[in-house]
């Protein structure tokens, strides 16, 4: 079978198929049309199907990694049982969990969630008295961890594309040690003569070599910005927002104010004459003319540029209009914006925030502030937009019913959607248009990416989904392509994004699938369980969520919400949660939650997942904008004072050890080795003190310069 590939700077366009990358077909050589179990050979040979499932042996089982091959038969089904009567199980969920087999609500959760997604880390291990069973899947793409009354691994193709992949897994015994599934793991990956479809490590060590401002992620709090960039509420001093509103009221149609007004909304209209009748301004009517303003100064309308002017000179432009007719109601033009502006990152600089990673909460593609950027960079800051091509919209659709990452031209939207086998479209994200064929997007990335980055240099690129590995079979006449296919386009094109541009990349997700193409990912260690509890819907629930409003500050991202009980185990609870992924990757990948869940979302856990963030050295994460920067400001600087400095030593250092120091799994160790010796993190999750630790508590052992060594978590 020949796969699709393409070259670093894109696909071919020809006619003509071009070789899949050298791993690519090493591993297809190899494994695909070479290898098959003797169990499908012979029933082939009898004129038999083959068979659907196989039960994995222990006794067969040694120390060294076996590799065990199964052909699928005509159901397109195949699963690999493992042994019976484990007694513990160490899962790739939420990072990592251990599930002891004998606790029946932790069963009932495994079995109500099965099947459950491999894509991210494929490997497990399940532990029989003193050892533990490695099981590791060189191809999930296809393939699923299964519960029931055992567990098992389950390969499904469609029809027509039952060797897209082997239907294989890699087997071996080890210690009784909770982590010797991620050891097994890295040792396998780095020694194996094939891996599969898993790259081989590119340690954040190496990335950093290769790019140097990637250096700046060490000690770096994750920060996605909201509110509008180039003009926000905060801009118009409070005393002055009536009398500013009535003198835009009151503009001349030929004025560049009364151009401004012309191009608003109904809504903001009728808001703008509200707030020009008021005796003090409110927020709700501050908040839409704001918005209003934002959208106009970007556009070409308001004073009629040379077509070939770039938007980020149209928009110092239109800045400089604004300012010079309403120059005695408005702020410097300089300082406007709400997050993304230099006013907050002044803020952050000025309270001791030395590293950031600061991300767009959304493309800002009309919204380009070069001299934000520019800024970001004198402090040392890393700052990038959010971008997708996951899923394409009709460019028909109204506003409301689209987001800018979705948007492209109908060329796009007609031919660039994923099909399915029956011919019919591959629904997008909300059911809202189509999912994005990588190949048929290539041209919009170079084309976006080039763009933005033109007139606006970021320093880092954040691009949606890519990294989670959701990938699809696409049957398309123009650009079909099997999962596998699917994933290696996405691959290279955050590849790309570094060899090309110089950024730091990071994606939602972590997949080992893609781990040496990106720097951070988002979603690791608090995935996206937004759907799996009803209260986060419901209004009248104290878990919803919040609402996608006000638009500088959605409830969705600001409002803090307790957890719902349902959710606390085993997503939450430090007992049932073991670093797995930080153990297997975590020197690879900087990686964090999911931005619908930042460390300041659920009230009644911030302190567990503080701790757990310095247990693990994961960073934090927080939404931010020019009103909620002074209320979040003393918590975040206290976390960041005793995690920056202990990320910035133990962020490349692989995490070797875990350990419980109480009968009840509150107290635990992380060992992390570095070049000058091991460091241990030493966290108390309990209310009371034990082992010698304080009550919500953690402690630095090792050589370490650190400036603190004990940090105390508020309860």
């Amino acid at each position: 079978m020949l796969l699709n590939g393409k070259s670093p700077s894109g696909p071919d366009t020809s006619a003509a198929r071009r070789r899949a990358p050298a791993w690519l077909n090493r591993s297809l050589r190899l494994l695909l049309l070479g290898t098959v179990c003797w169990l499908g050979a012979r029933a082939q040979s009898r004129g038999e199907p083959a068979s659907t499932e196989r039960t994995l042996e222990l006794a067969g089982i040694t120390g060294t990694p076996v590799s065990f091959q199964a052909e699928i038969g005509r159901s397109g089904e195949f699963t690999w049982w493992l042994p019976a009567g484990a007694s513990e199980y160490v899962l790739p969920i939420s990072a990592g969990v251990v599930v002891d087999a004998s606790r029946s609500d932790l069963m009932r959760w495994l079995r109500n969630g099965s099947p459950w997604s491999l894509l991210e880390l494929p490997v497990l291990g399940l532990r029989y008295g003193d050892q533990t069973l490695v099981v590791i899947v060189p191809w999930p793409h296809y393939a699923e961890l299964i519960v029931d009354n055992r567990i098992g691994i389950r390969y499904a193709f469609p029809e027509g594309r039952h060797q897209a992949t082997p239907c294989g897994i890699v087997a071996m015994r080890r210690g009784a040690g909770r982590l010797e599934a991620a050891a097994a793991f890295r040792e396998w990956r780095r020694n194996a003569a094939d891996t599969g479809a898993i790259p081989r490590p590119r340690p954040l060590e190496r990335k950093l070599a290769d790019l140097d401002q990637a250096t700046r992620l060490l000690g770096a709090p994750h920060i996605y910005l909201w509110g509008p960039a180039l003009f926000s509420r905060h801009d118009v001093p409070r005393k002055q927002w009536v009398a500013f509103a009535k003198a835009l009221r009151g503009a001349a149609p030929e004025s560049s104010g009364g151009r401004l007004v012309a191009s608003f909304t109904d809504e903001a209209r009728g808001a703008l004459q509200e707030l020009a009748a008021a005796e003090w301004p409110m927020d709700h009517l501050t908040v839409v003319v704001a918005g209003a303003l934002d959208a106009a100064l970007s556009r070409r309308a308001m004073l009629g540029p040379s077509p070939a002017l770039p938007d980020s000179e149209v928009i110092r432009l239109n800045q400089q209009a604004l300012a010079g007719a309403f120059g005695s109601y408005v702020n410097p033009p300089a300082s406007w914006g709400d997050g993304p502006s230099n006013s907050l990152l002044d803020a952050l600089h000025g309270a001791g925030v030395d590293r950031a990673l600061l991300l767009l909460s959304d493309l800002y593609g009309r919204s380009l502030r070069p001299d934000i950027v520019a800024r970001a960079e004198d402090l040392g800051y890393l700052l990038g937009p959010y971008d997708s091509y996951h899923s394409v919209h009709s460019p028909a659709t109204g506003a409301n019913g689209t987001w800018e990452t979705a948007r492209f031209d109908a060329a796009a939207y007609e031919r660039g959607r994923v099909i399915n086998a029956d011919g019919s479209g591959h629904t997008g994200f909300k059911g809202v248009g189509y999912h994005f064929a990588p190949q048929a997007a290539w041209p919009y990335v170079e084309q976006r990416v080039g763009r933005l980055i033109r007139q606006a240099p970021y320093s880092a690129w954040f691009i949606d989904c890519d990294a989670t590995a959701e990938c699809f079979d696409d049957f398309s006449r123009e650009h079909p392509a099997t999962r596998i296919e699917d994933v290696v386009l996405r691959r290279q094109r955050l590849a790309w994004l570094e060899t090309q541009h110089k950024l730091v990349v990071g994606s939602e997700g972590g997949s080992v699938l893609f781990a040496d193409v990106i720097h951070f990912g988002h979603g690791v260690h608090t995935p996206y369980i937004g759907h799996l509890d009803p209260g986060f819907r419901d209004r009248r629930s104290p878990h919803f969520l919040g609402r996608h409003w006000p638009p500088d500050a959605p409830e969705q991202a600001f409002k803090p919400v307790p957890v719902p009980p349902s959710l606390k185990t085993p997503y939450f609870d430090p007992t049932v949660r073991l670093p797995l992924y930080q153990a297997a990757l975590g020197d690879e990948v900087i990686a964090t939650h999911h931005w619908s869940f930042d460390s300041l979302k659920f009230e009644d856990l911030e302190a567990t997942r503080g701790l757990l963030e310095i247990l693990y050295m994961a960073p934090p994460m927080y939404h931010l904008n020019r009103t909620t920067w002074p209320t979040r400001r003393a918590r975040i600087l206290r976390h960041l004072a005793f995690w920056g400095p202990l990320h910035r030593e133990l962020a490349t250092a692989p995490l070797t050890g875990f350990e419980y120091l109480s009968e009840d799994r509150l107290v635990q160790r992380t060992t992390f080795h570095t070049g000058r010796g091991e460091v241990t993190i030493t966290v108390n999750f309990g209310g009371k003190p034990q082992a010698g630790h304080a009550a919500h508590s953690a402690t630095v052992n090792g050589l370490t310069a650190v400036p603190m060594t004990v940090f105390r978590a508020a309860p």
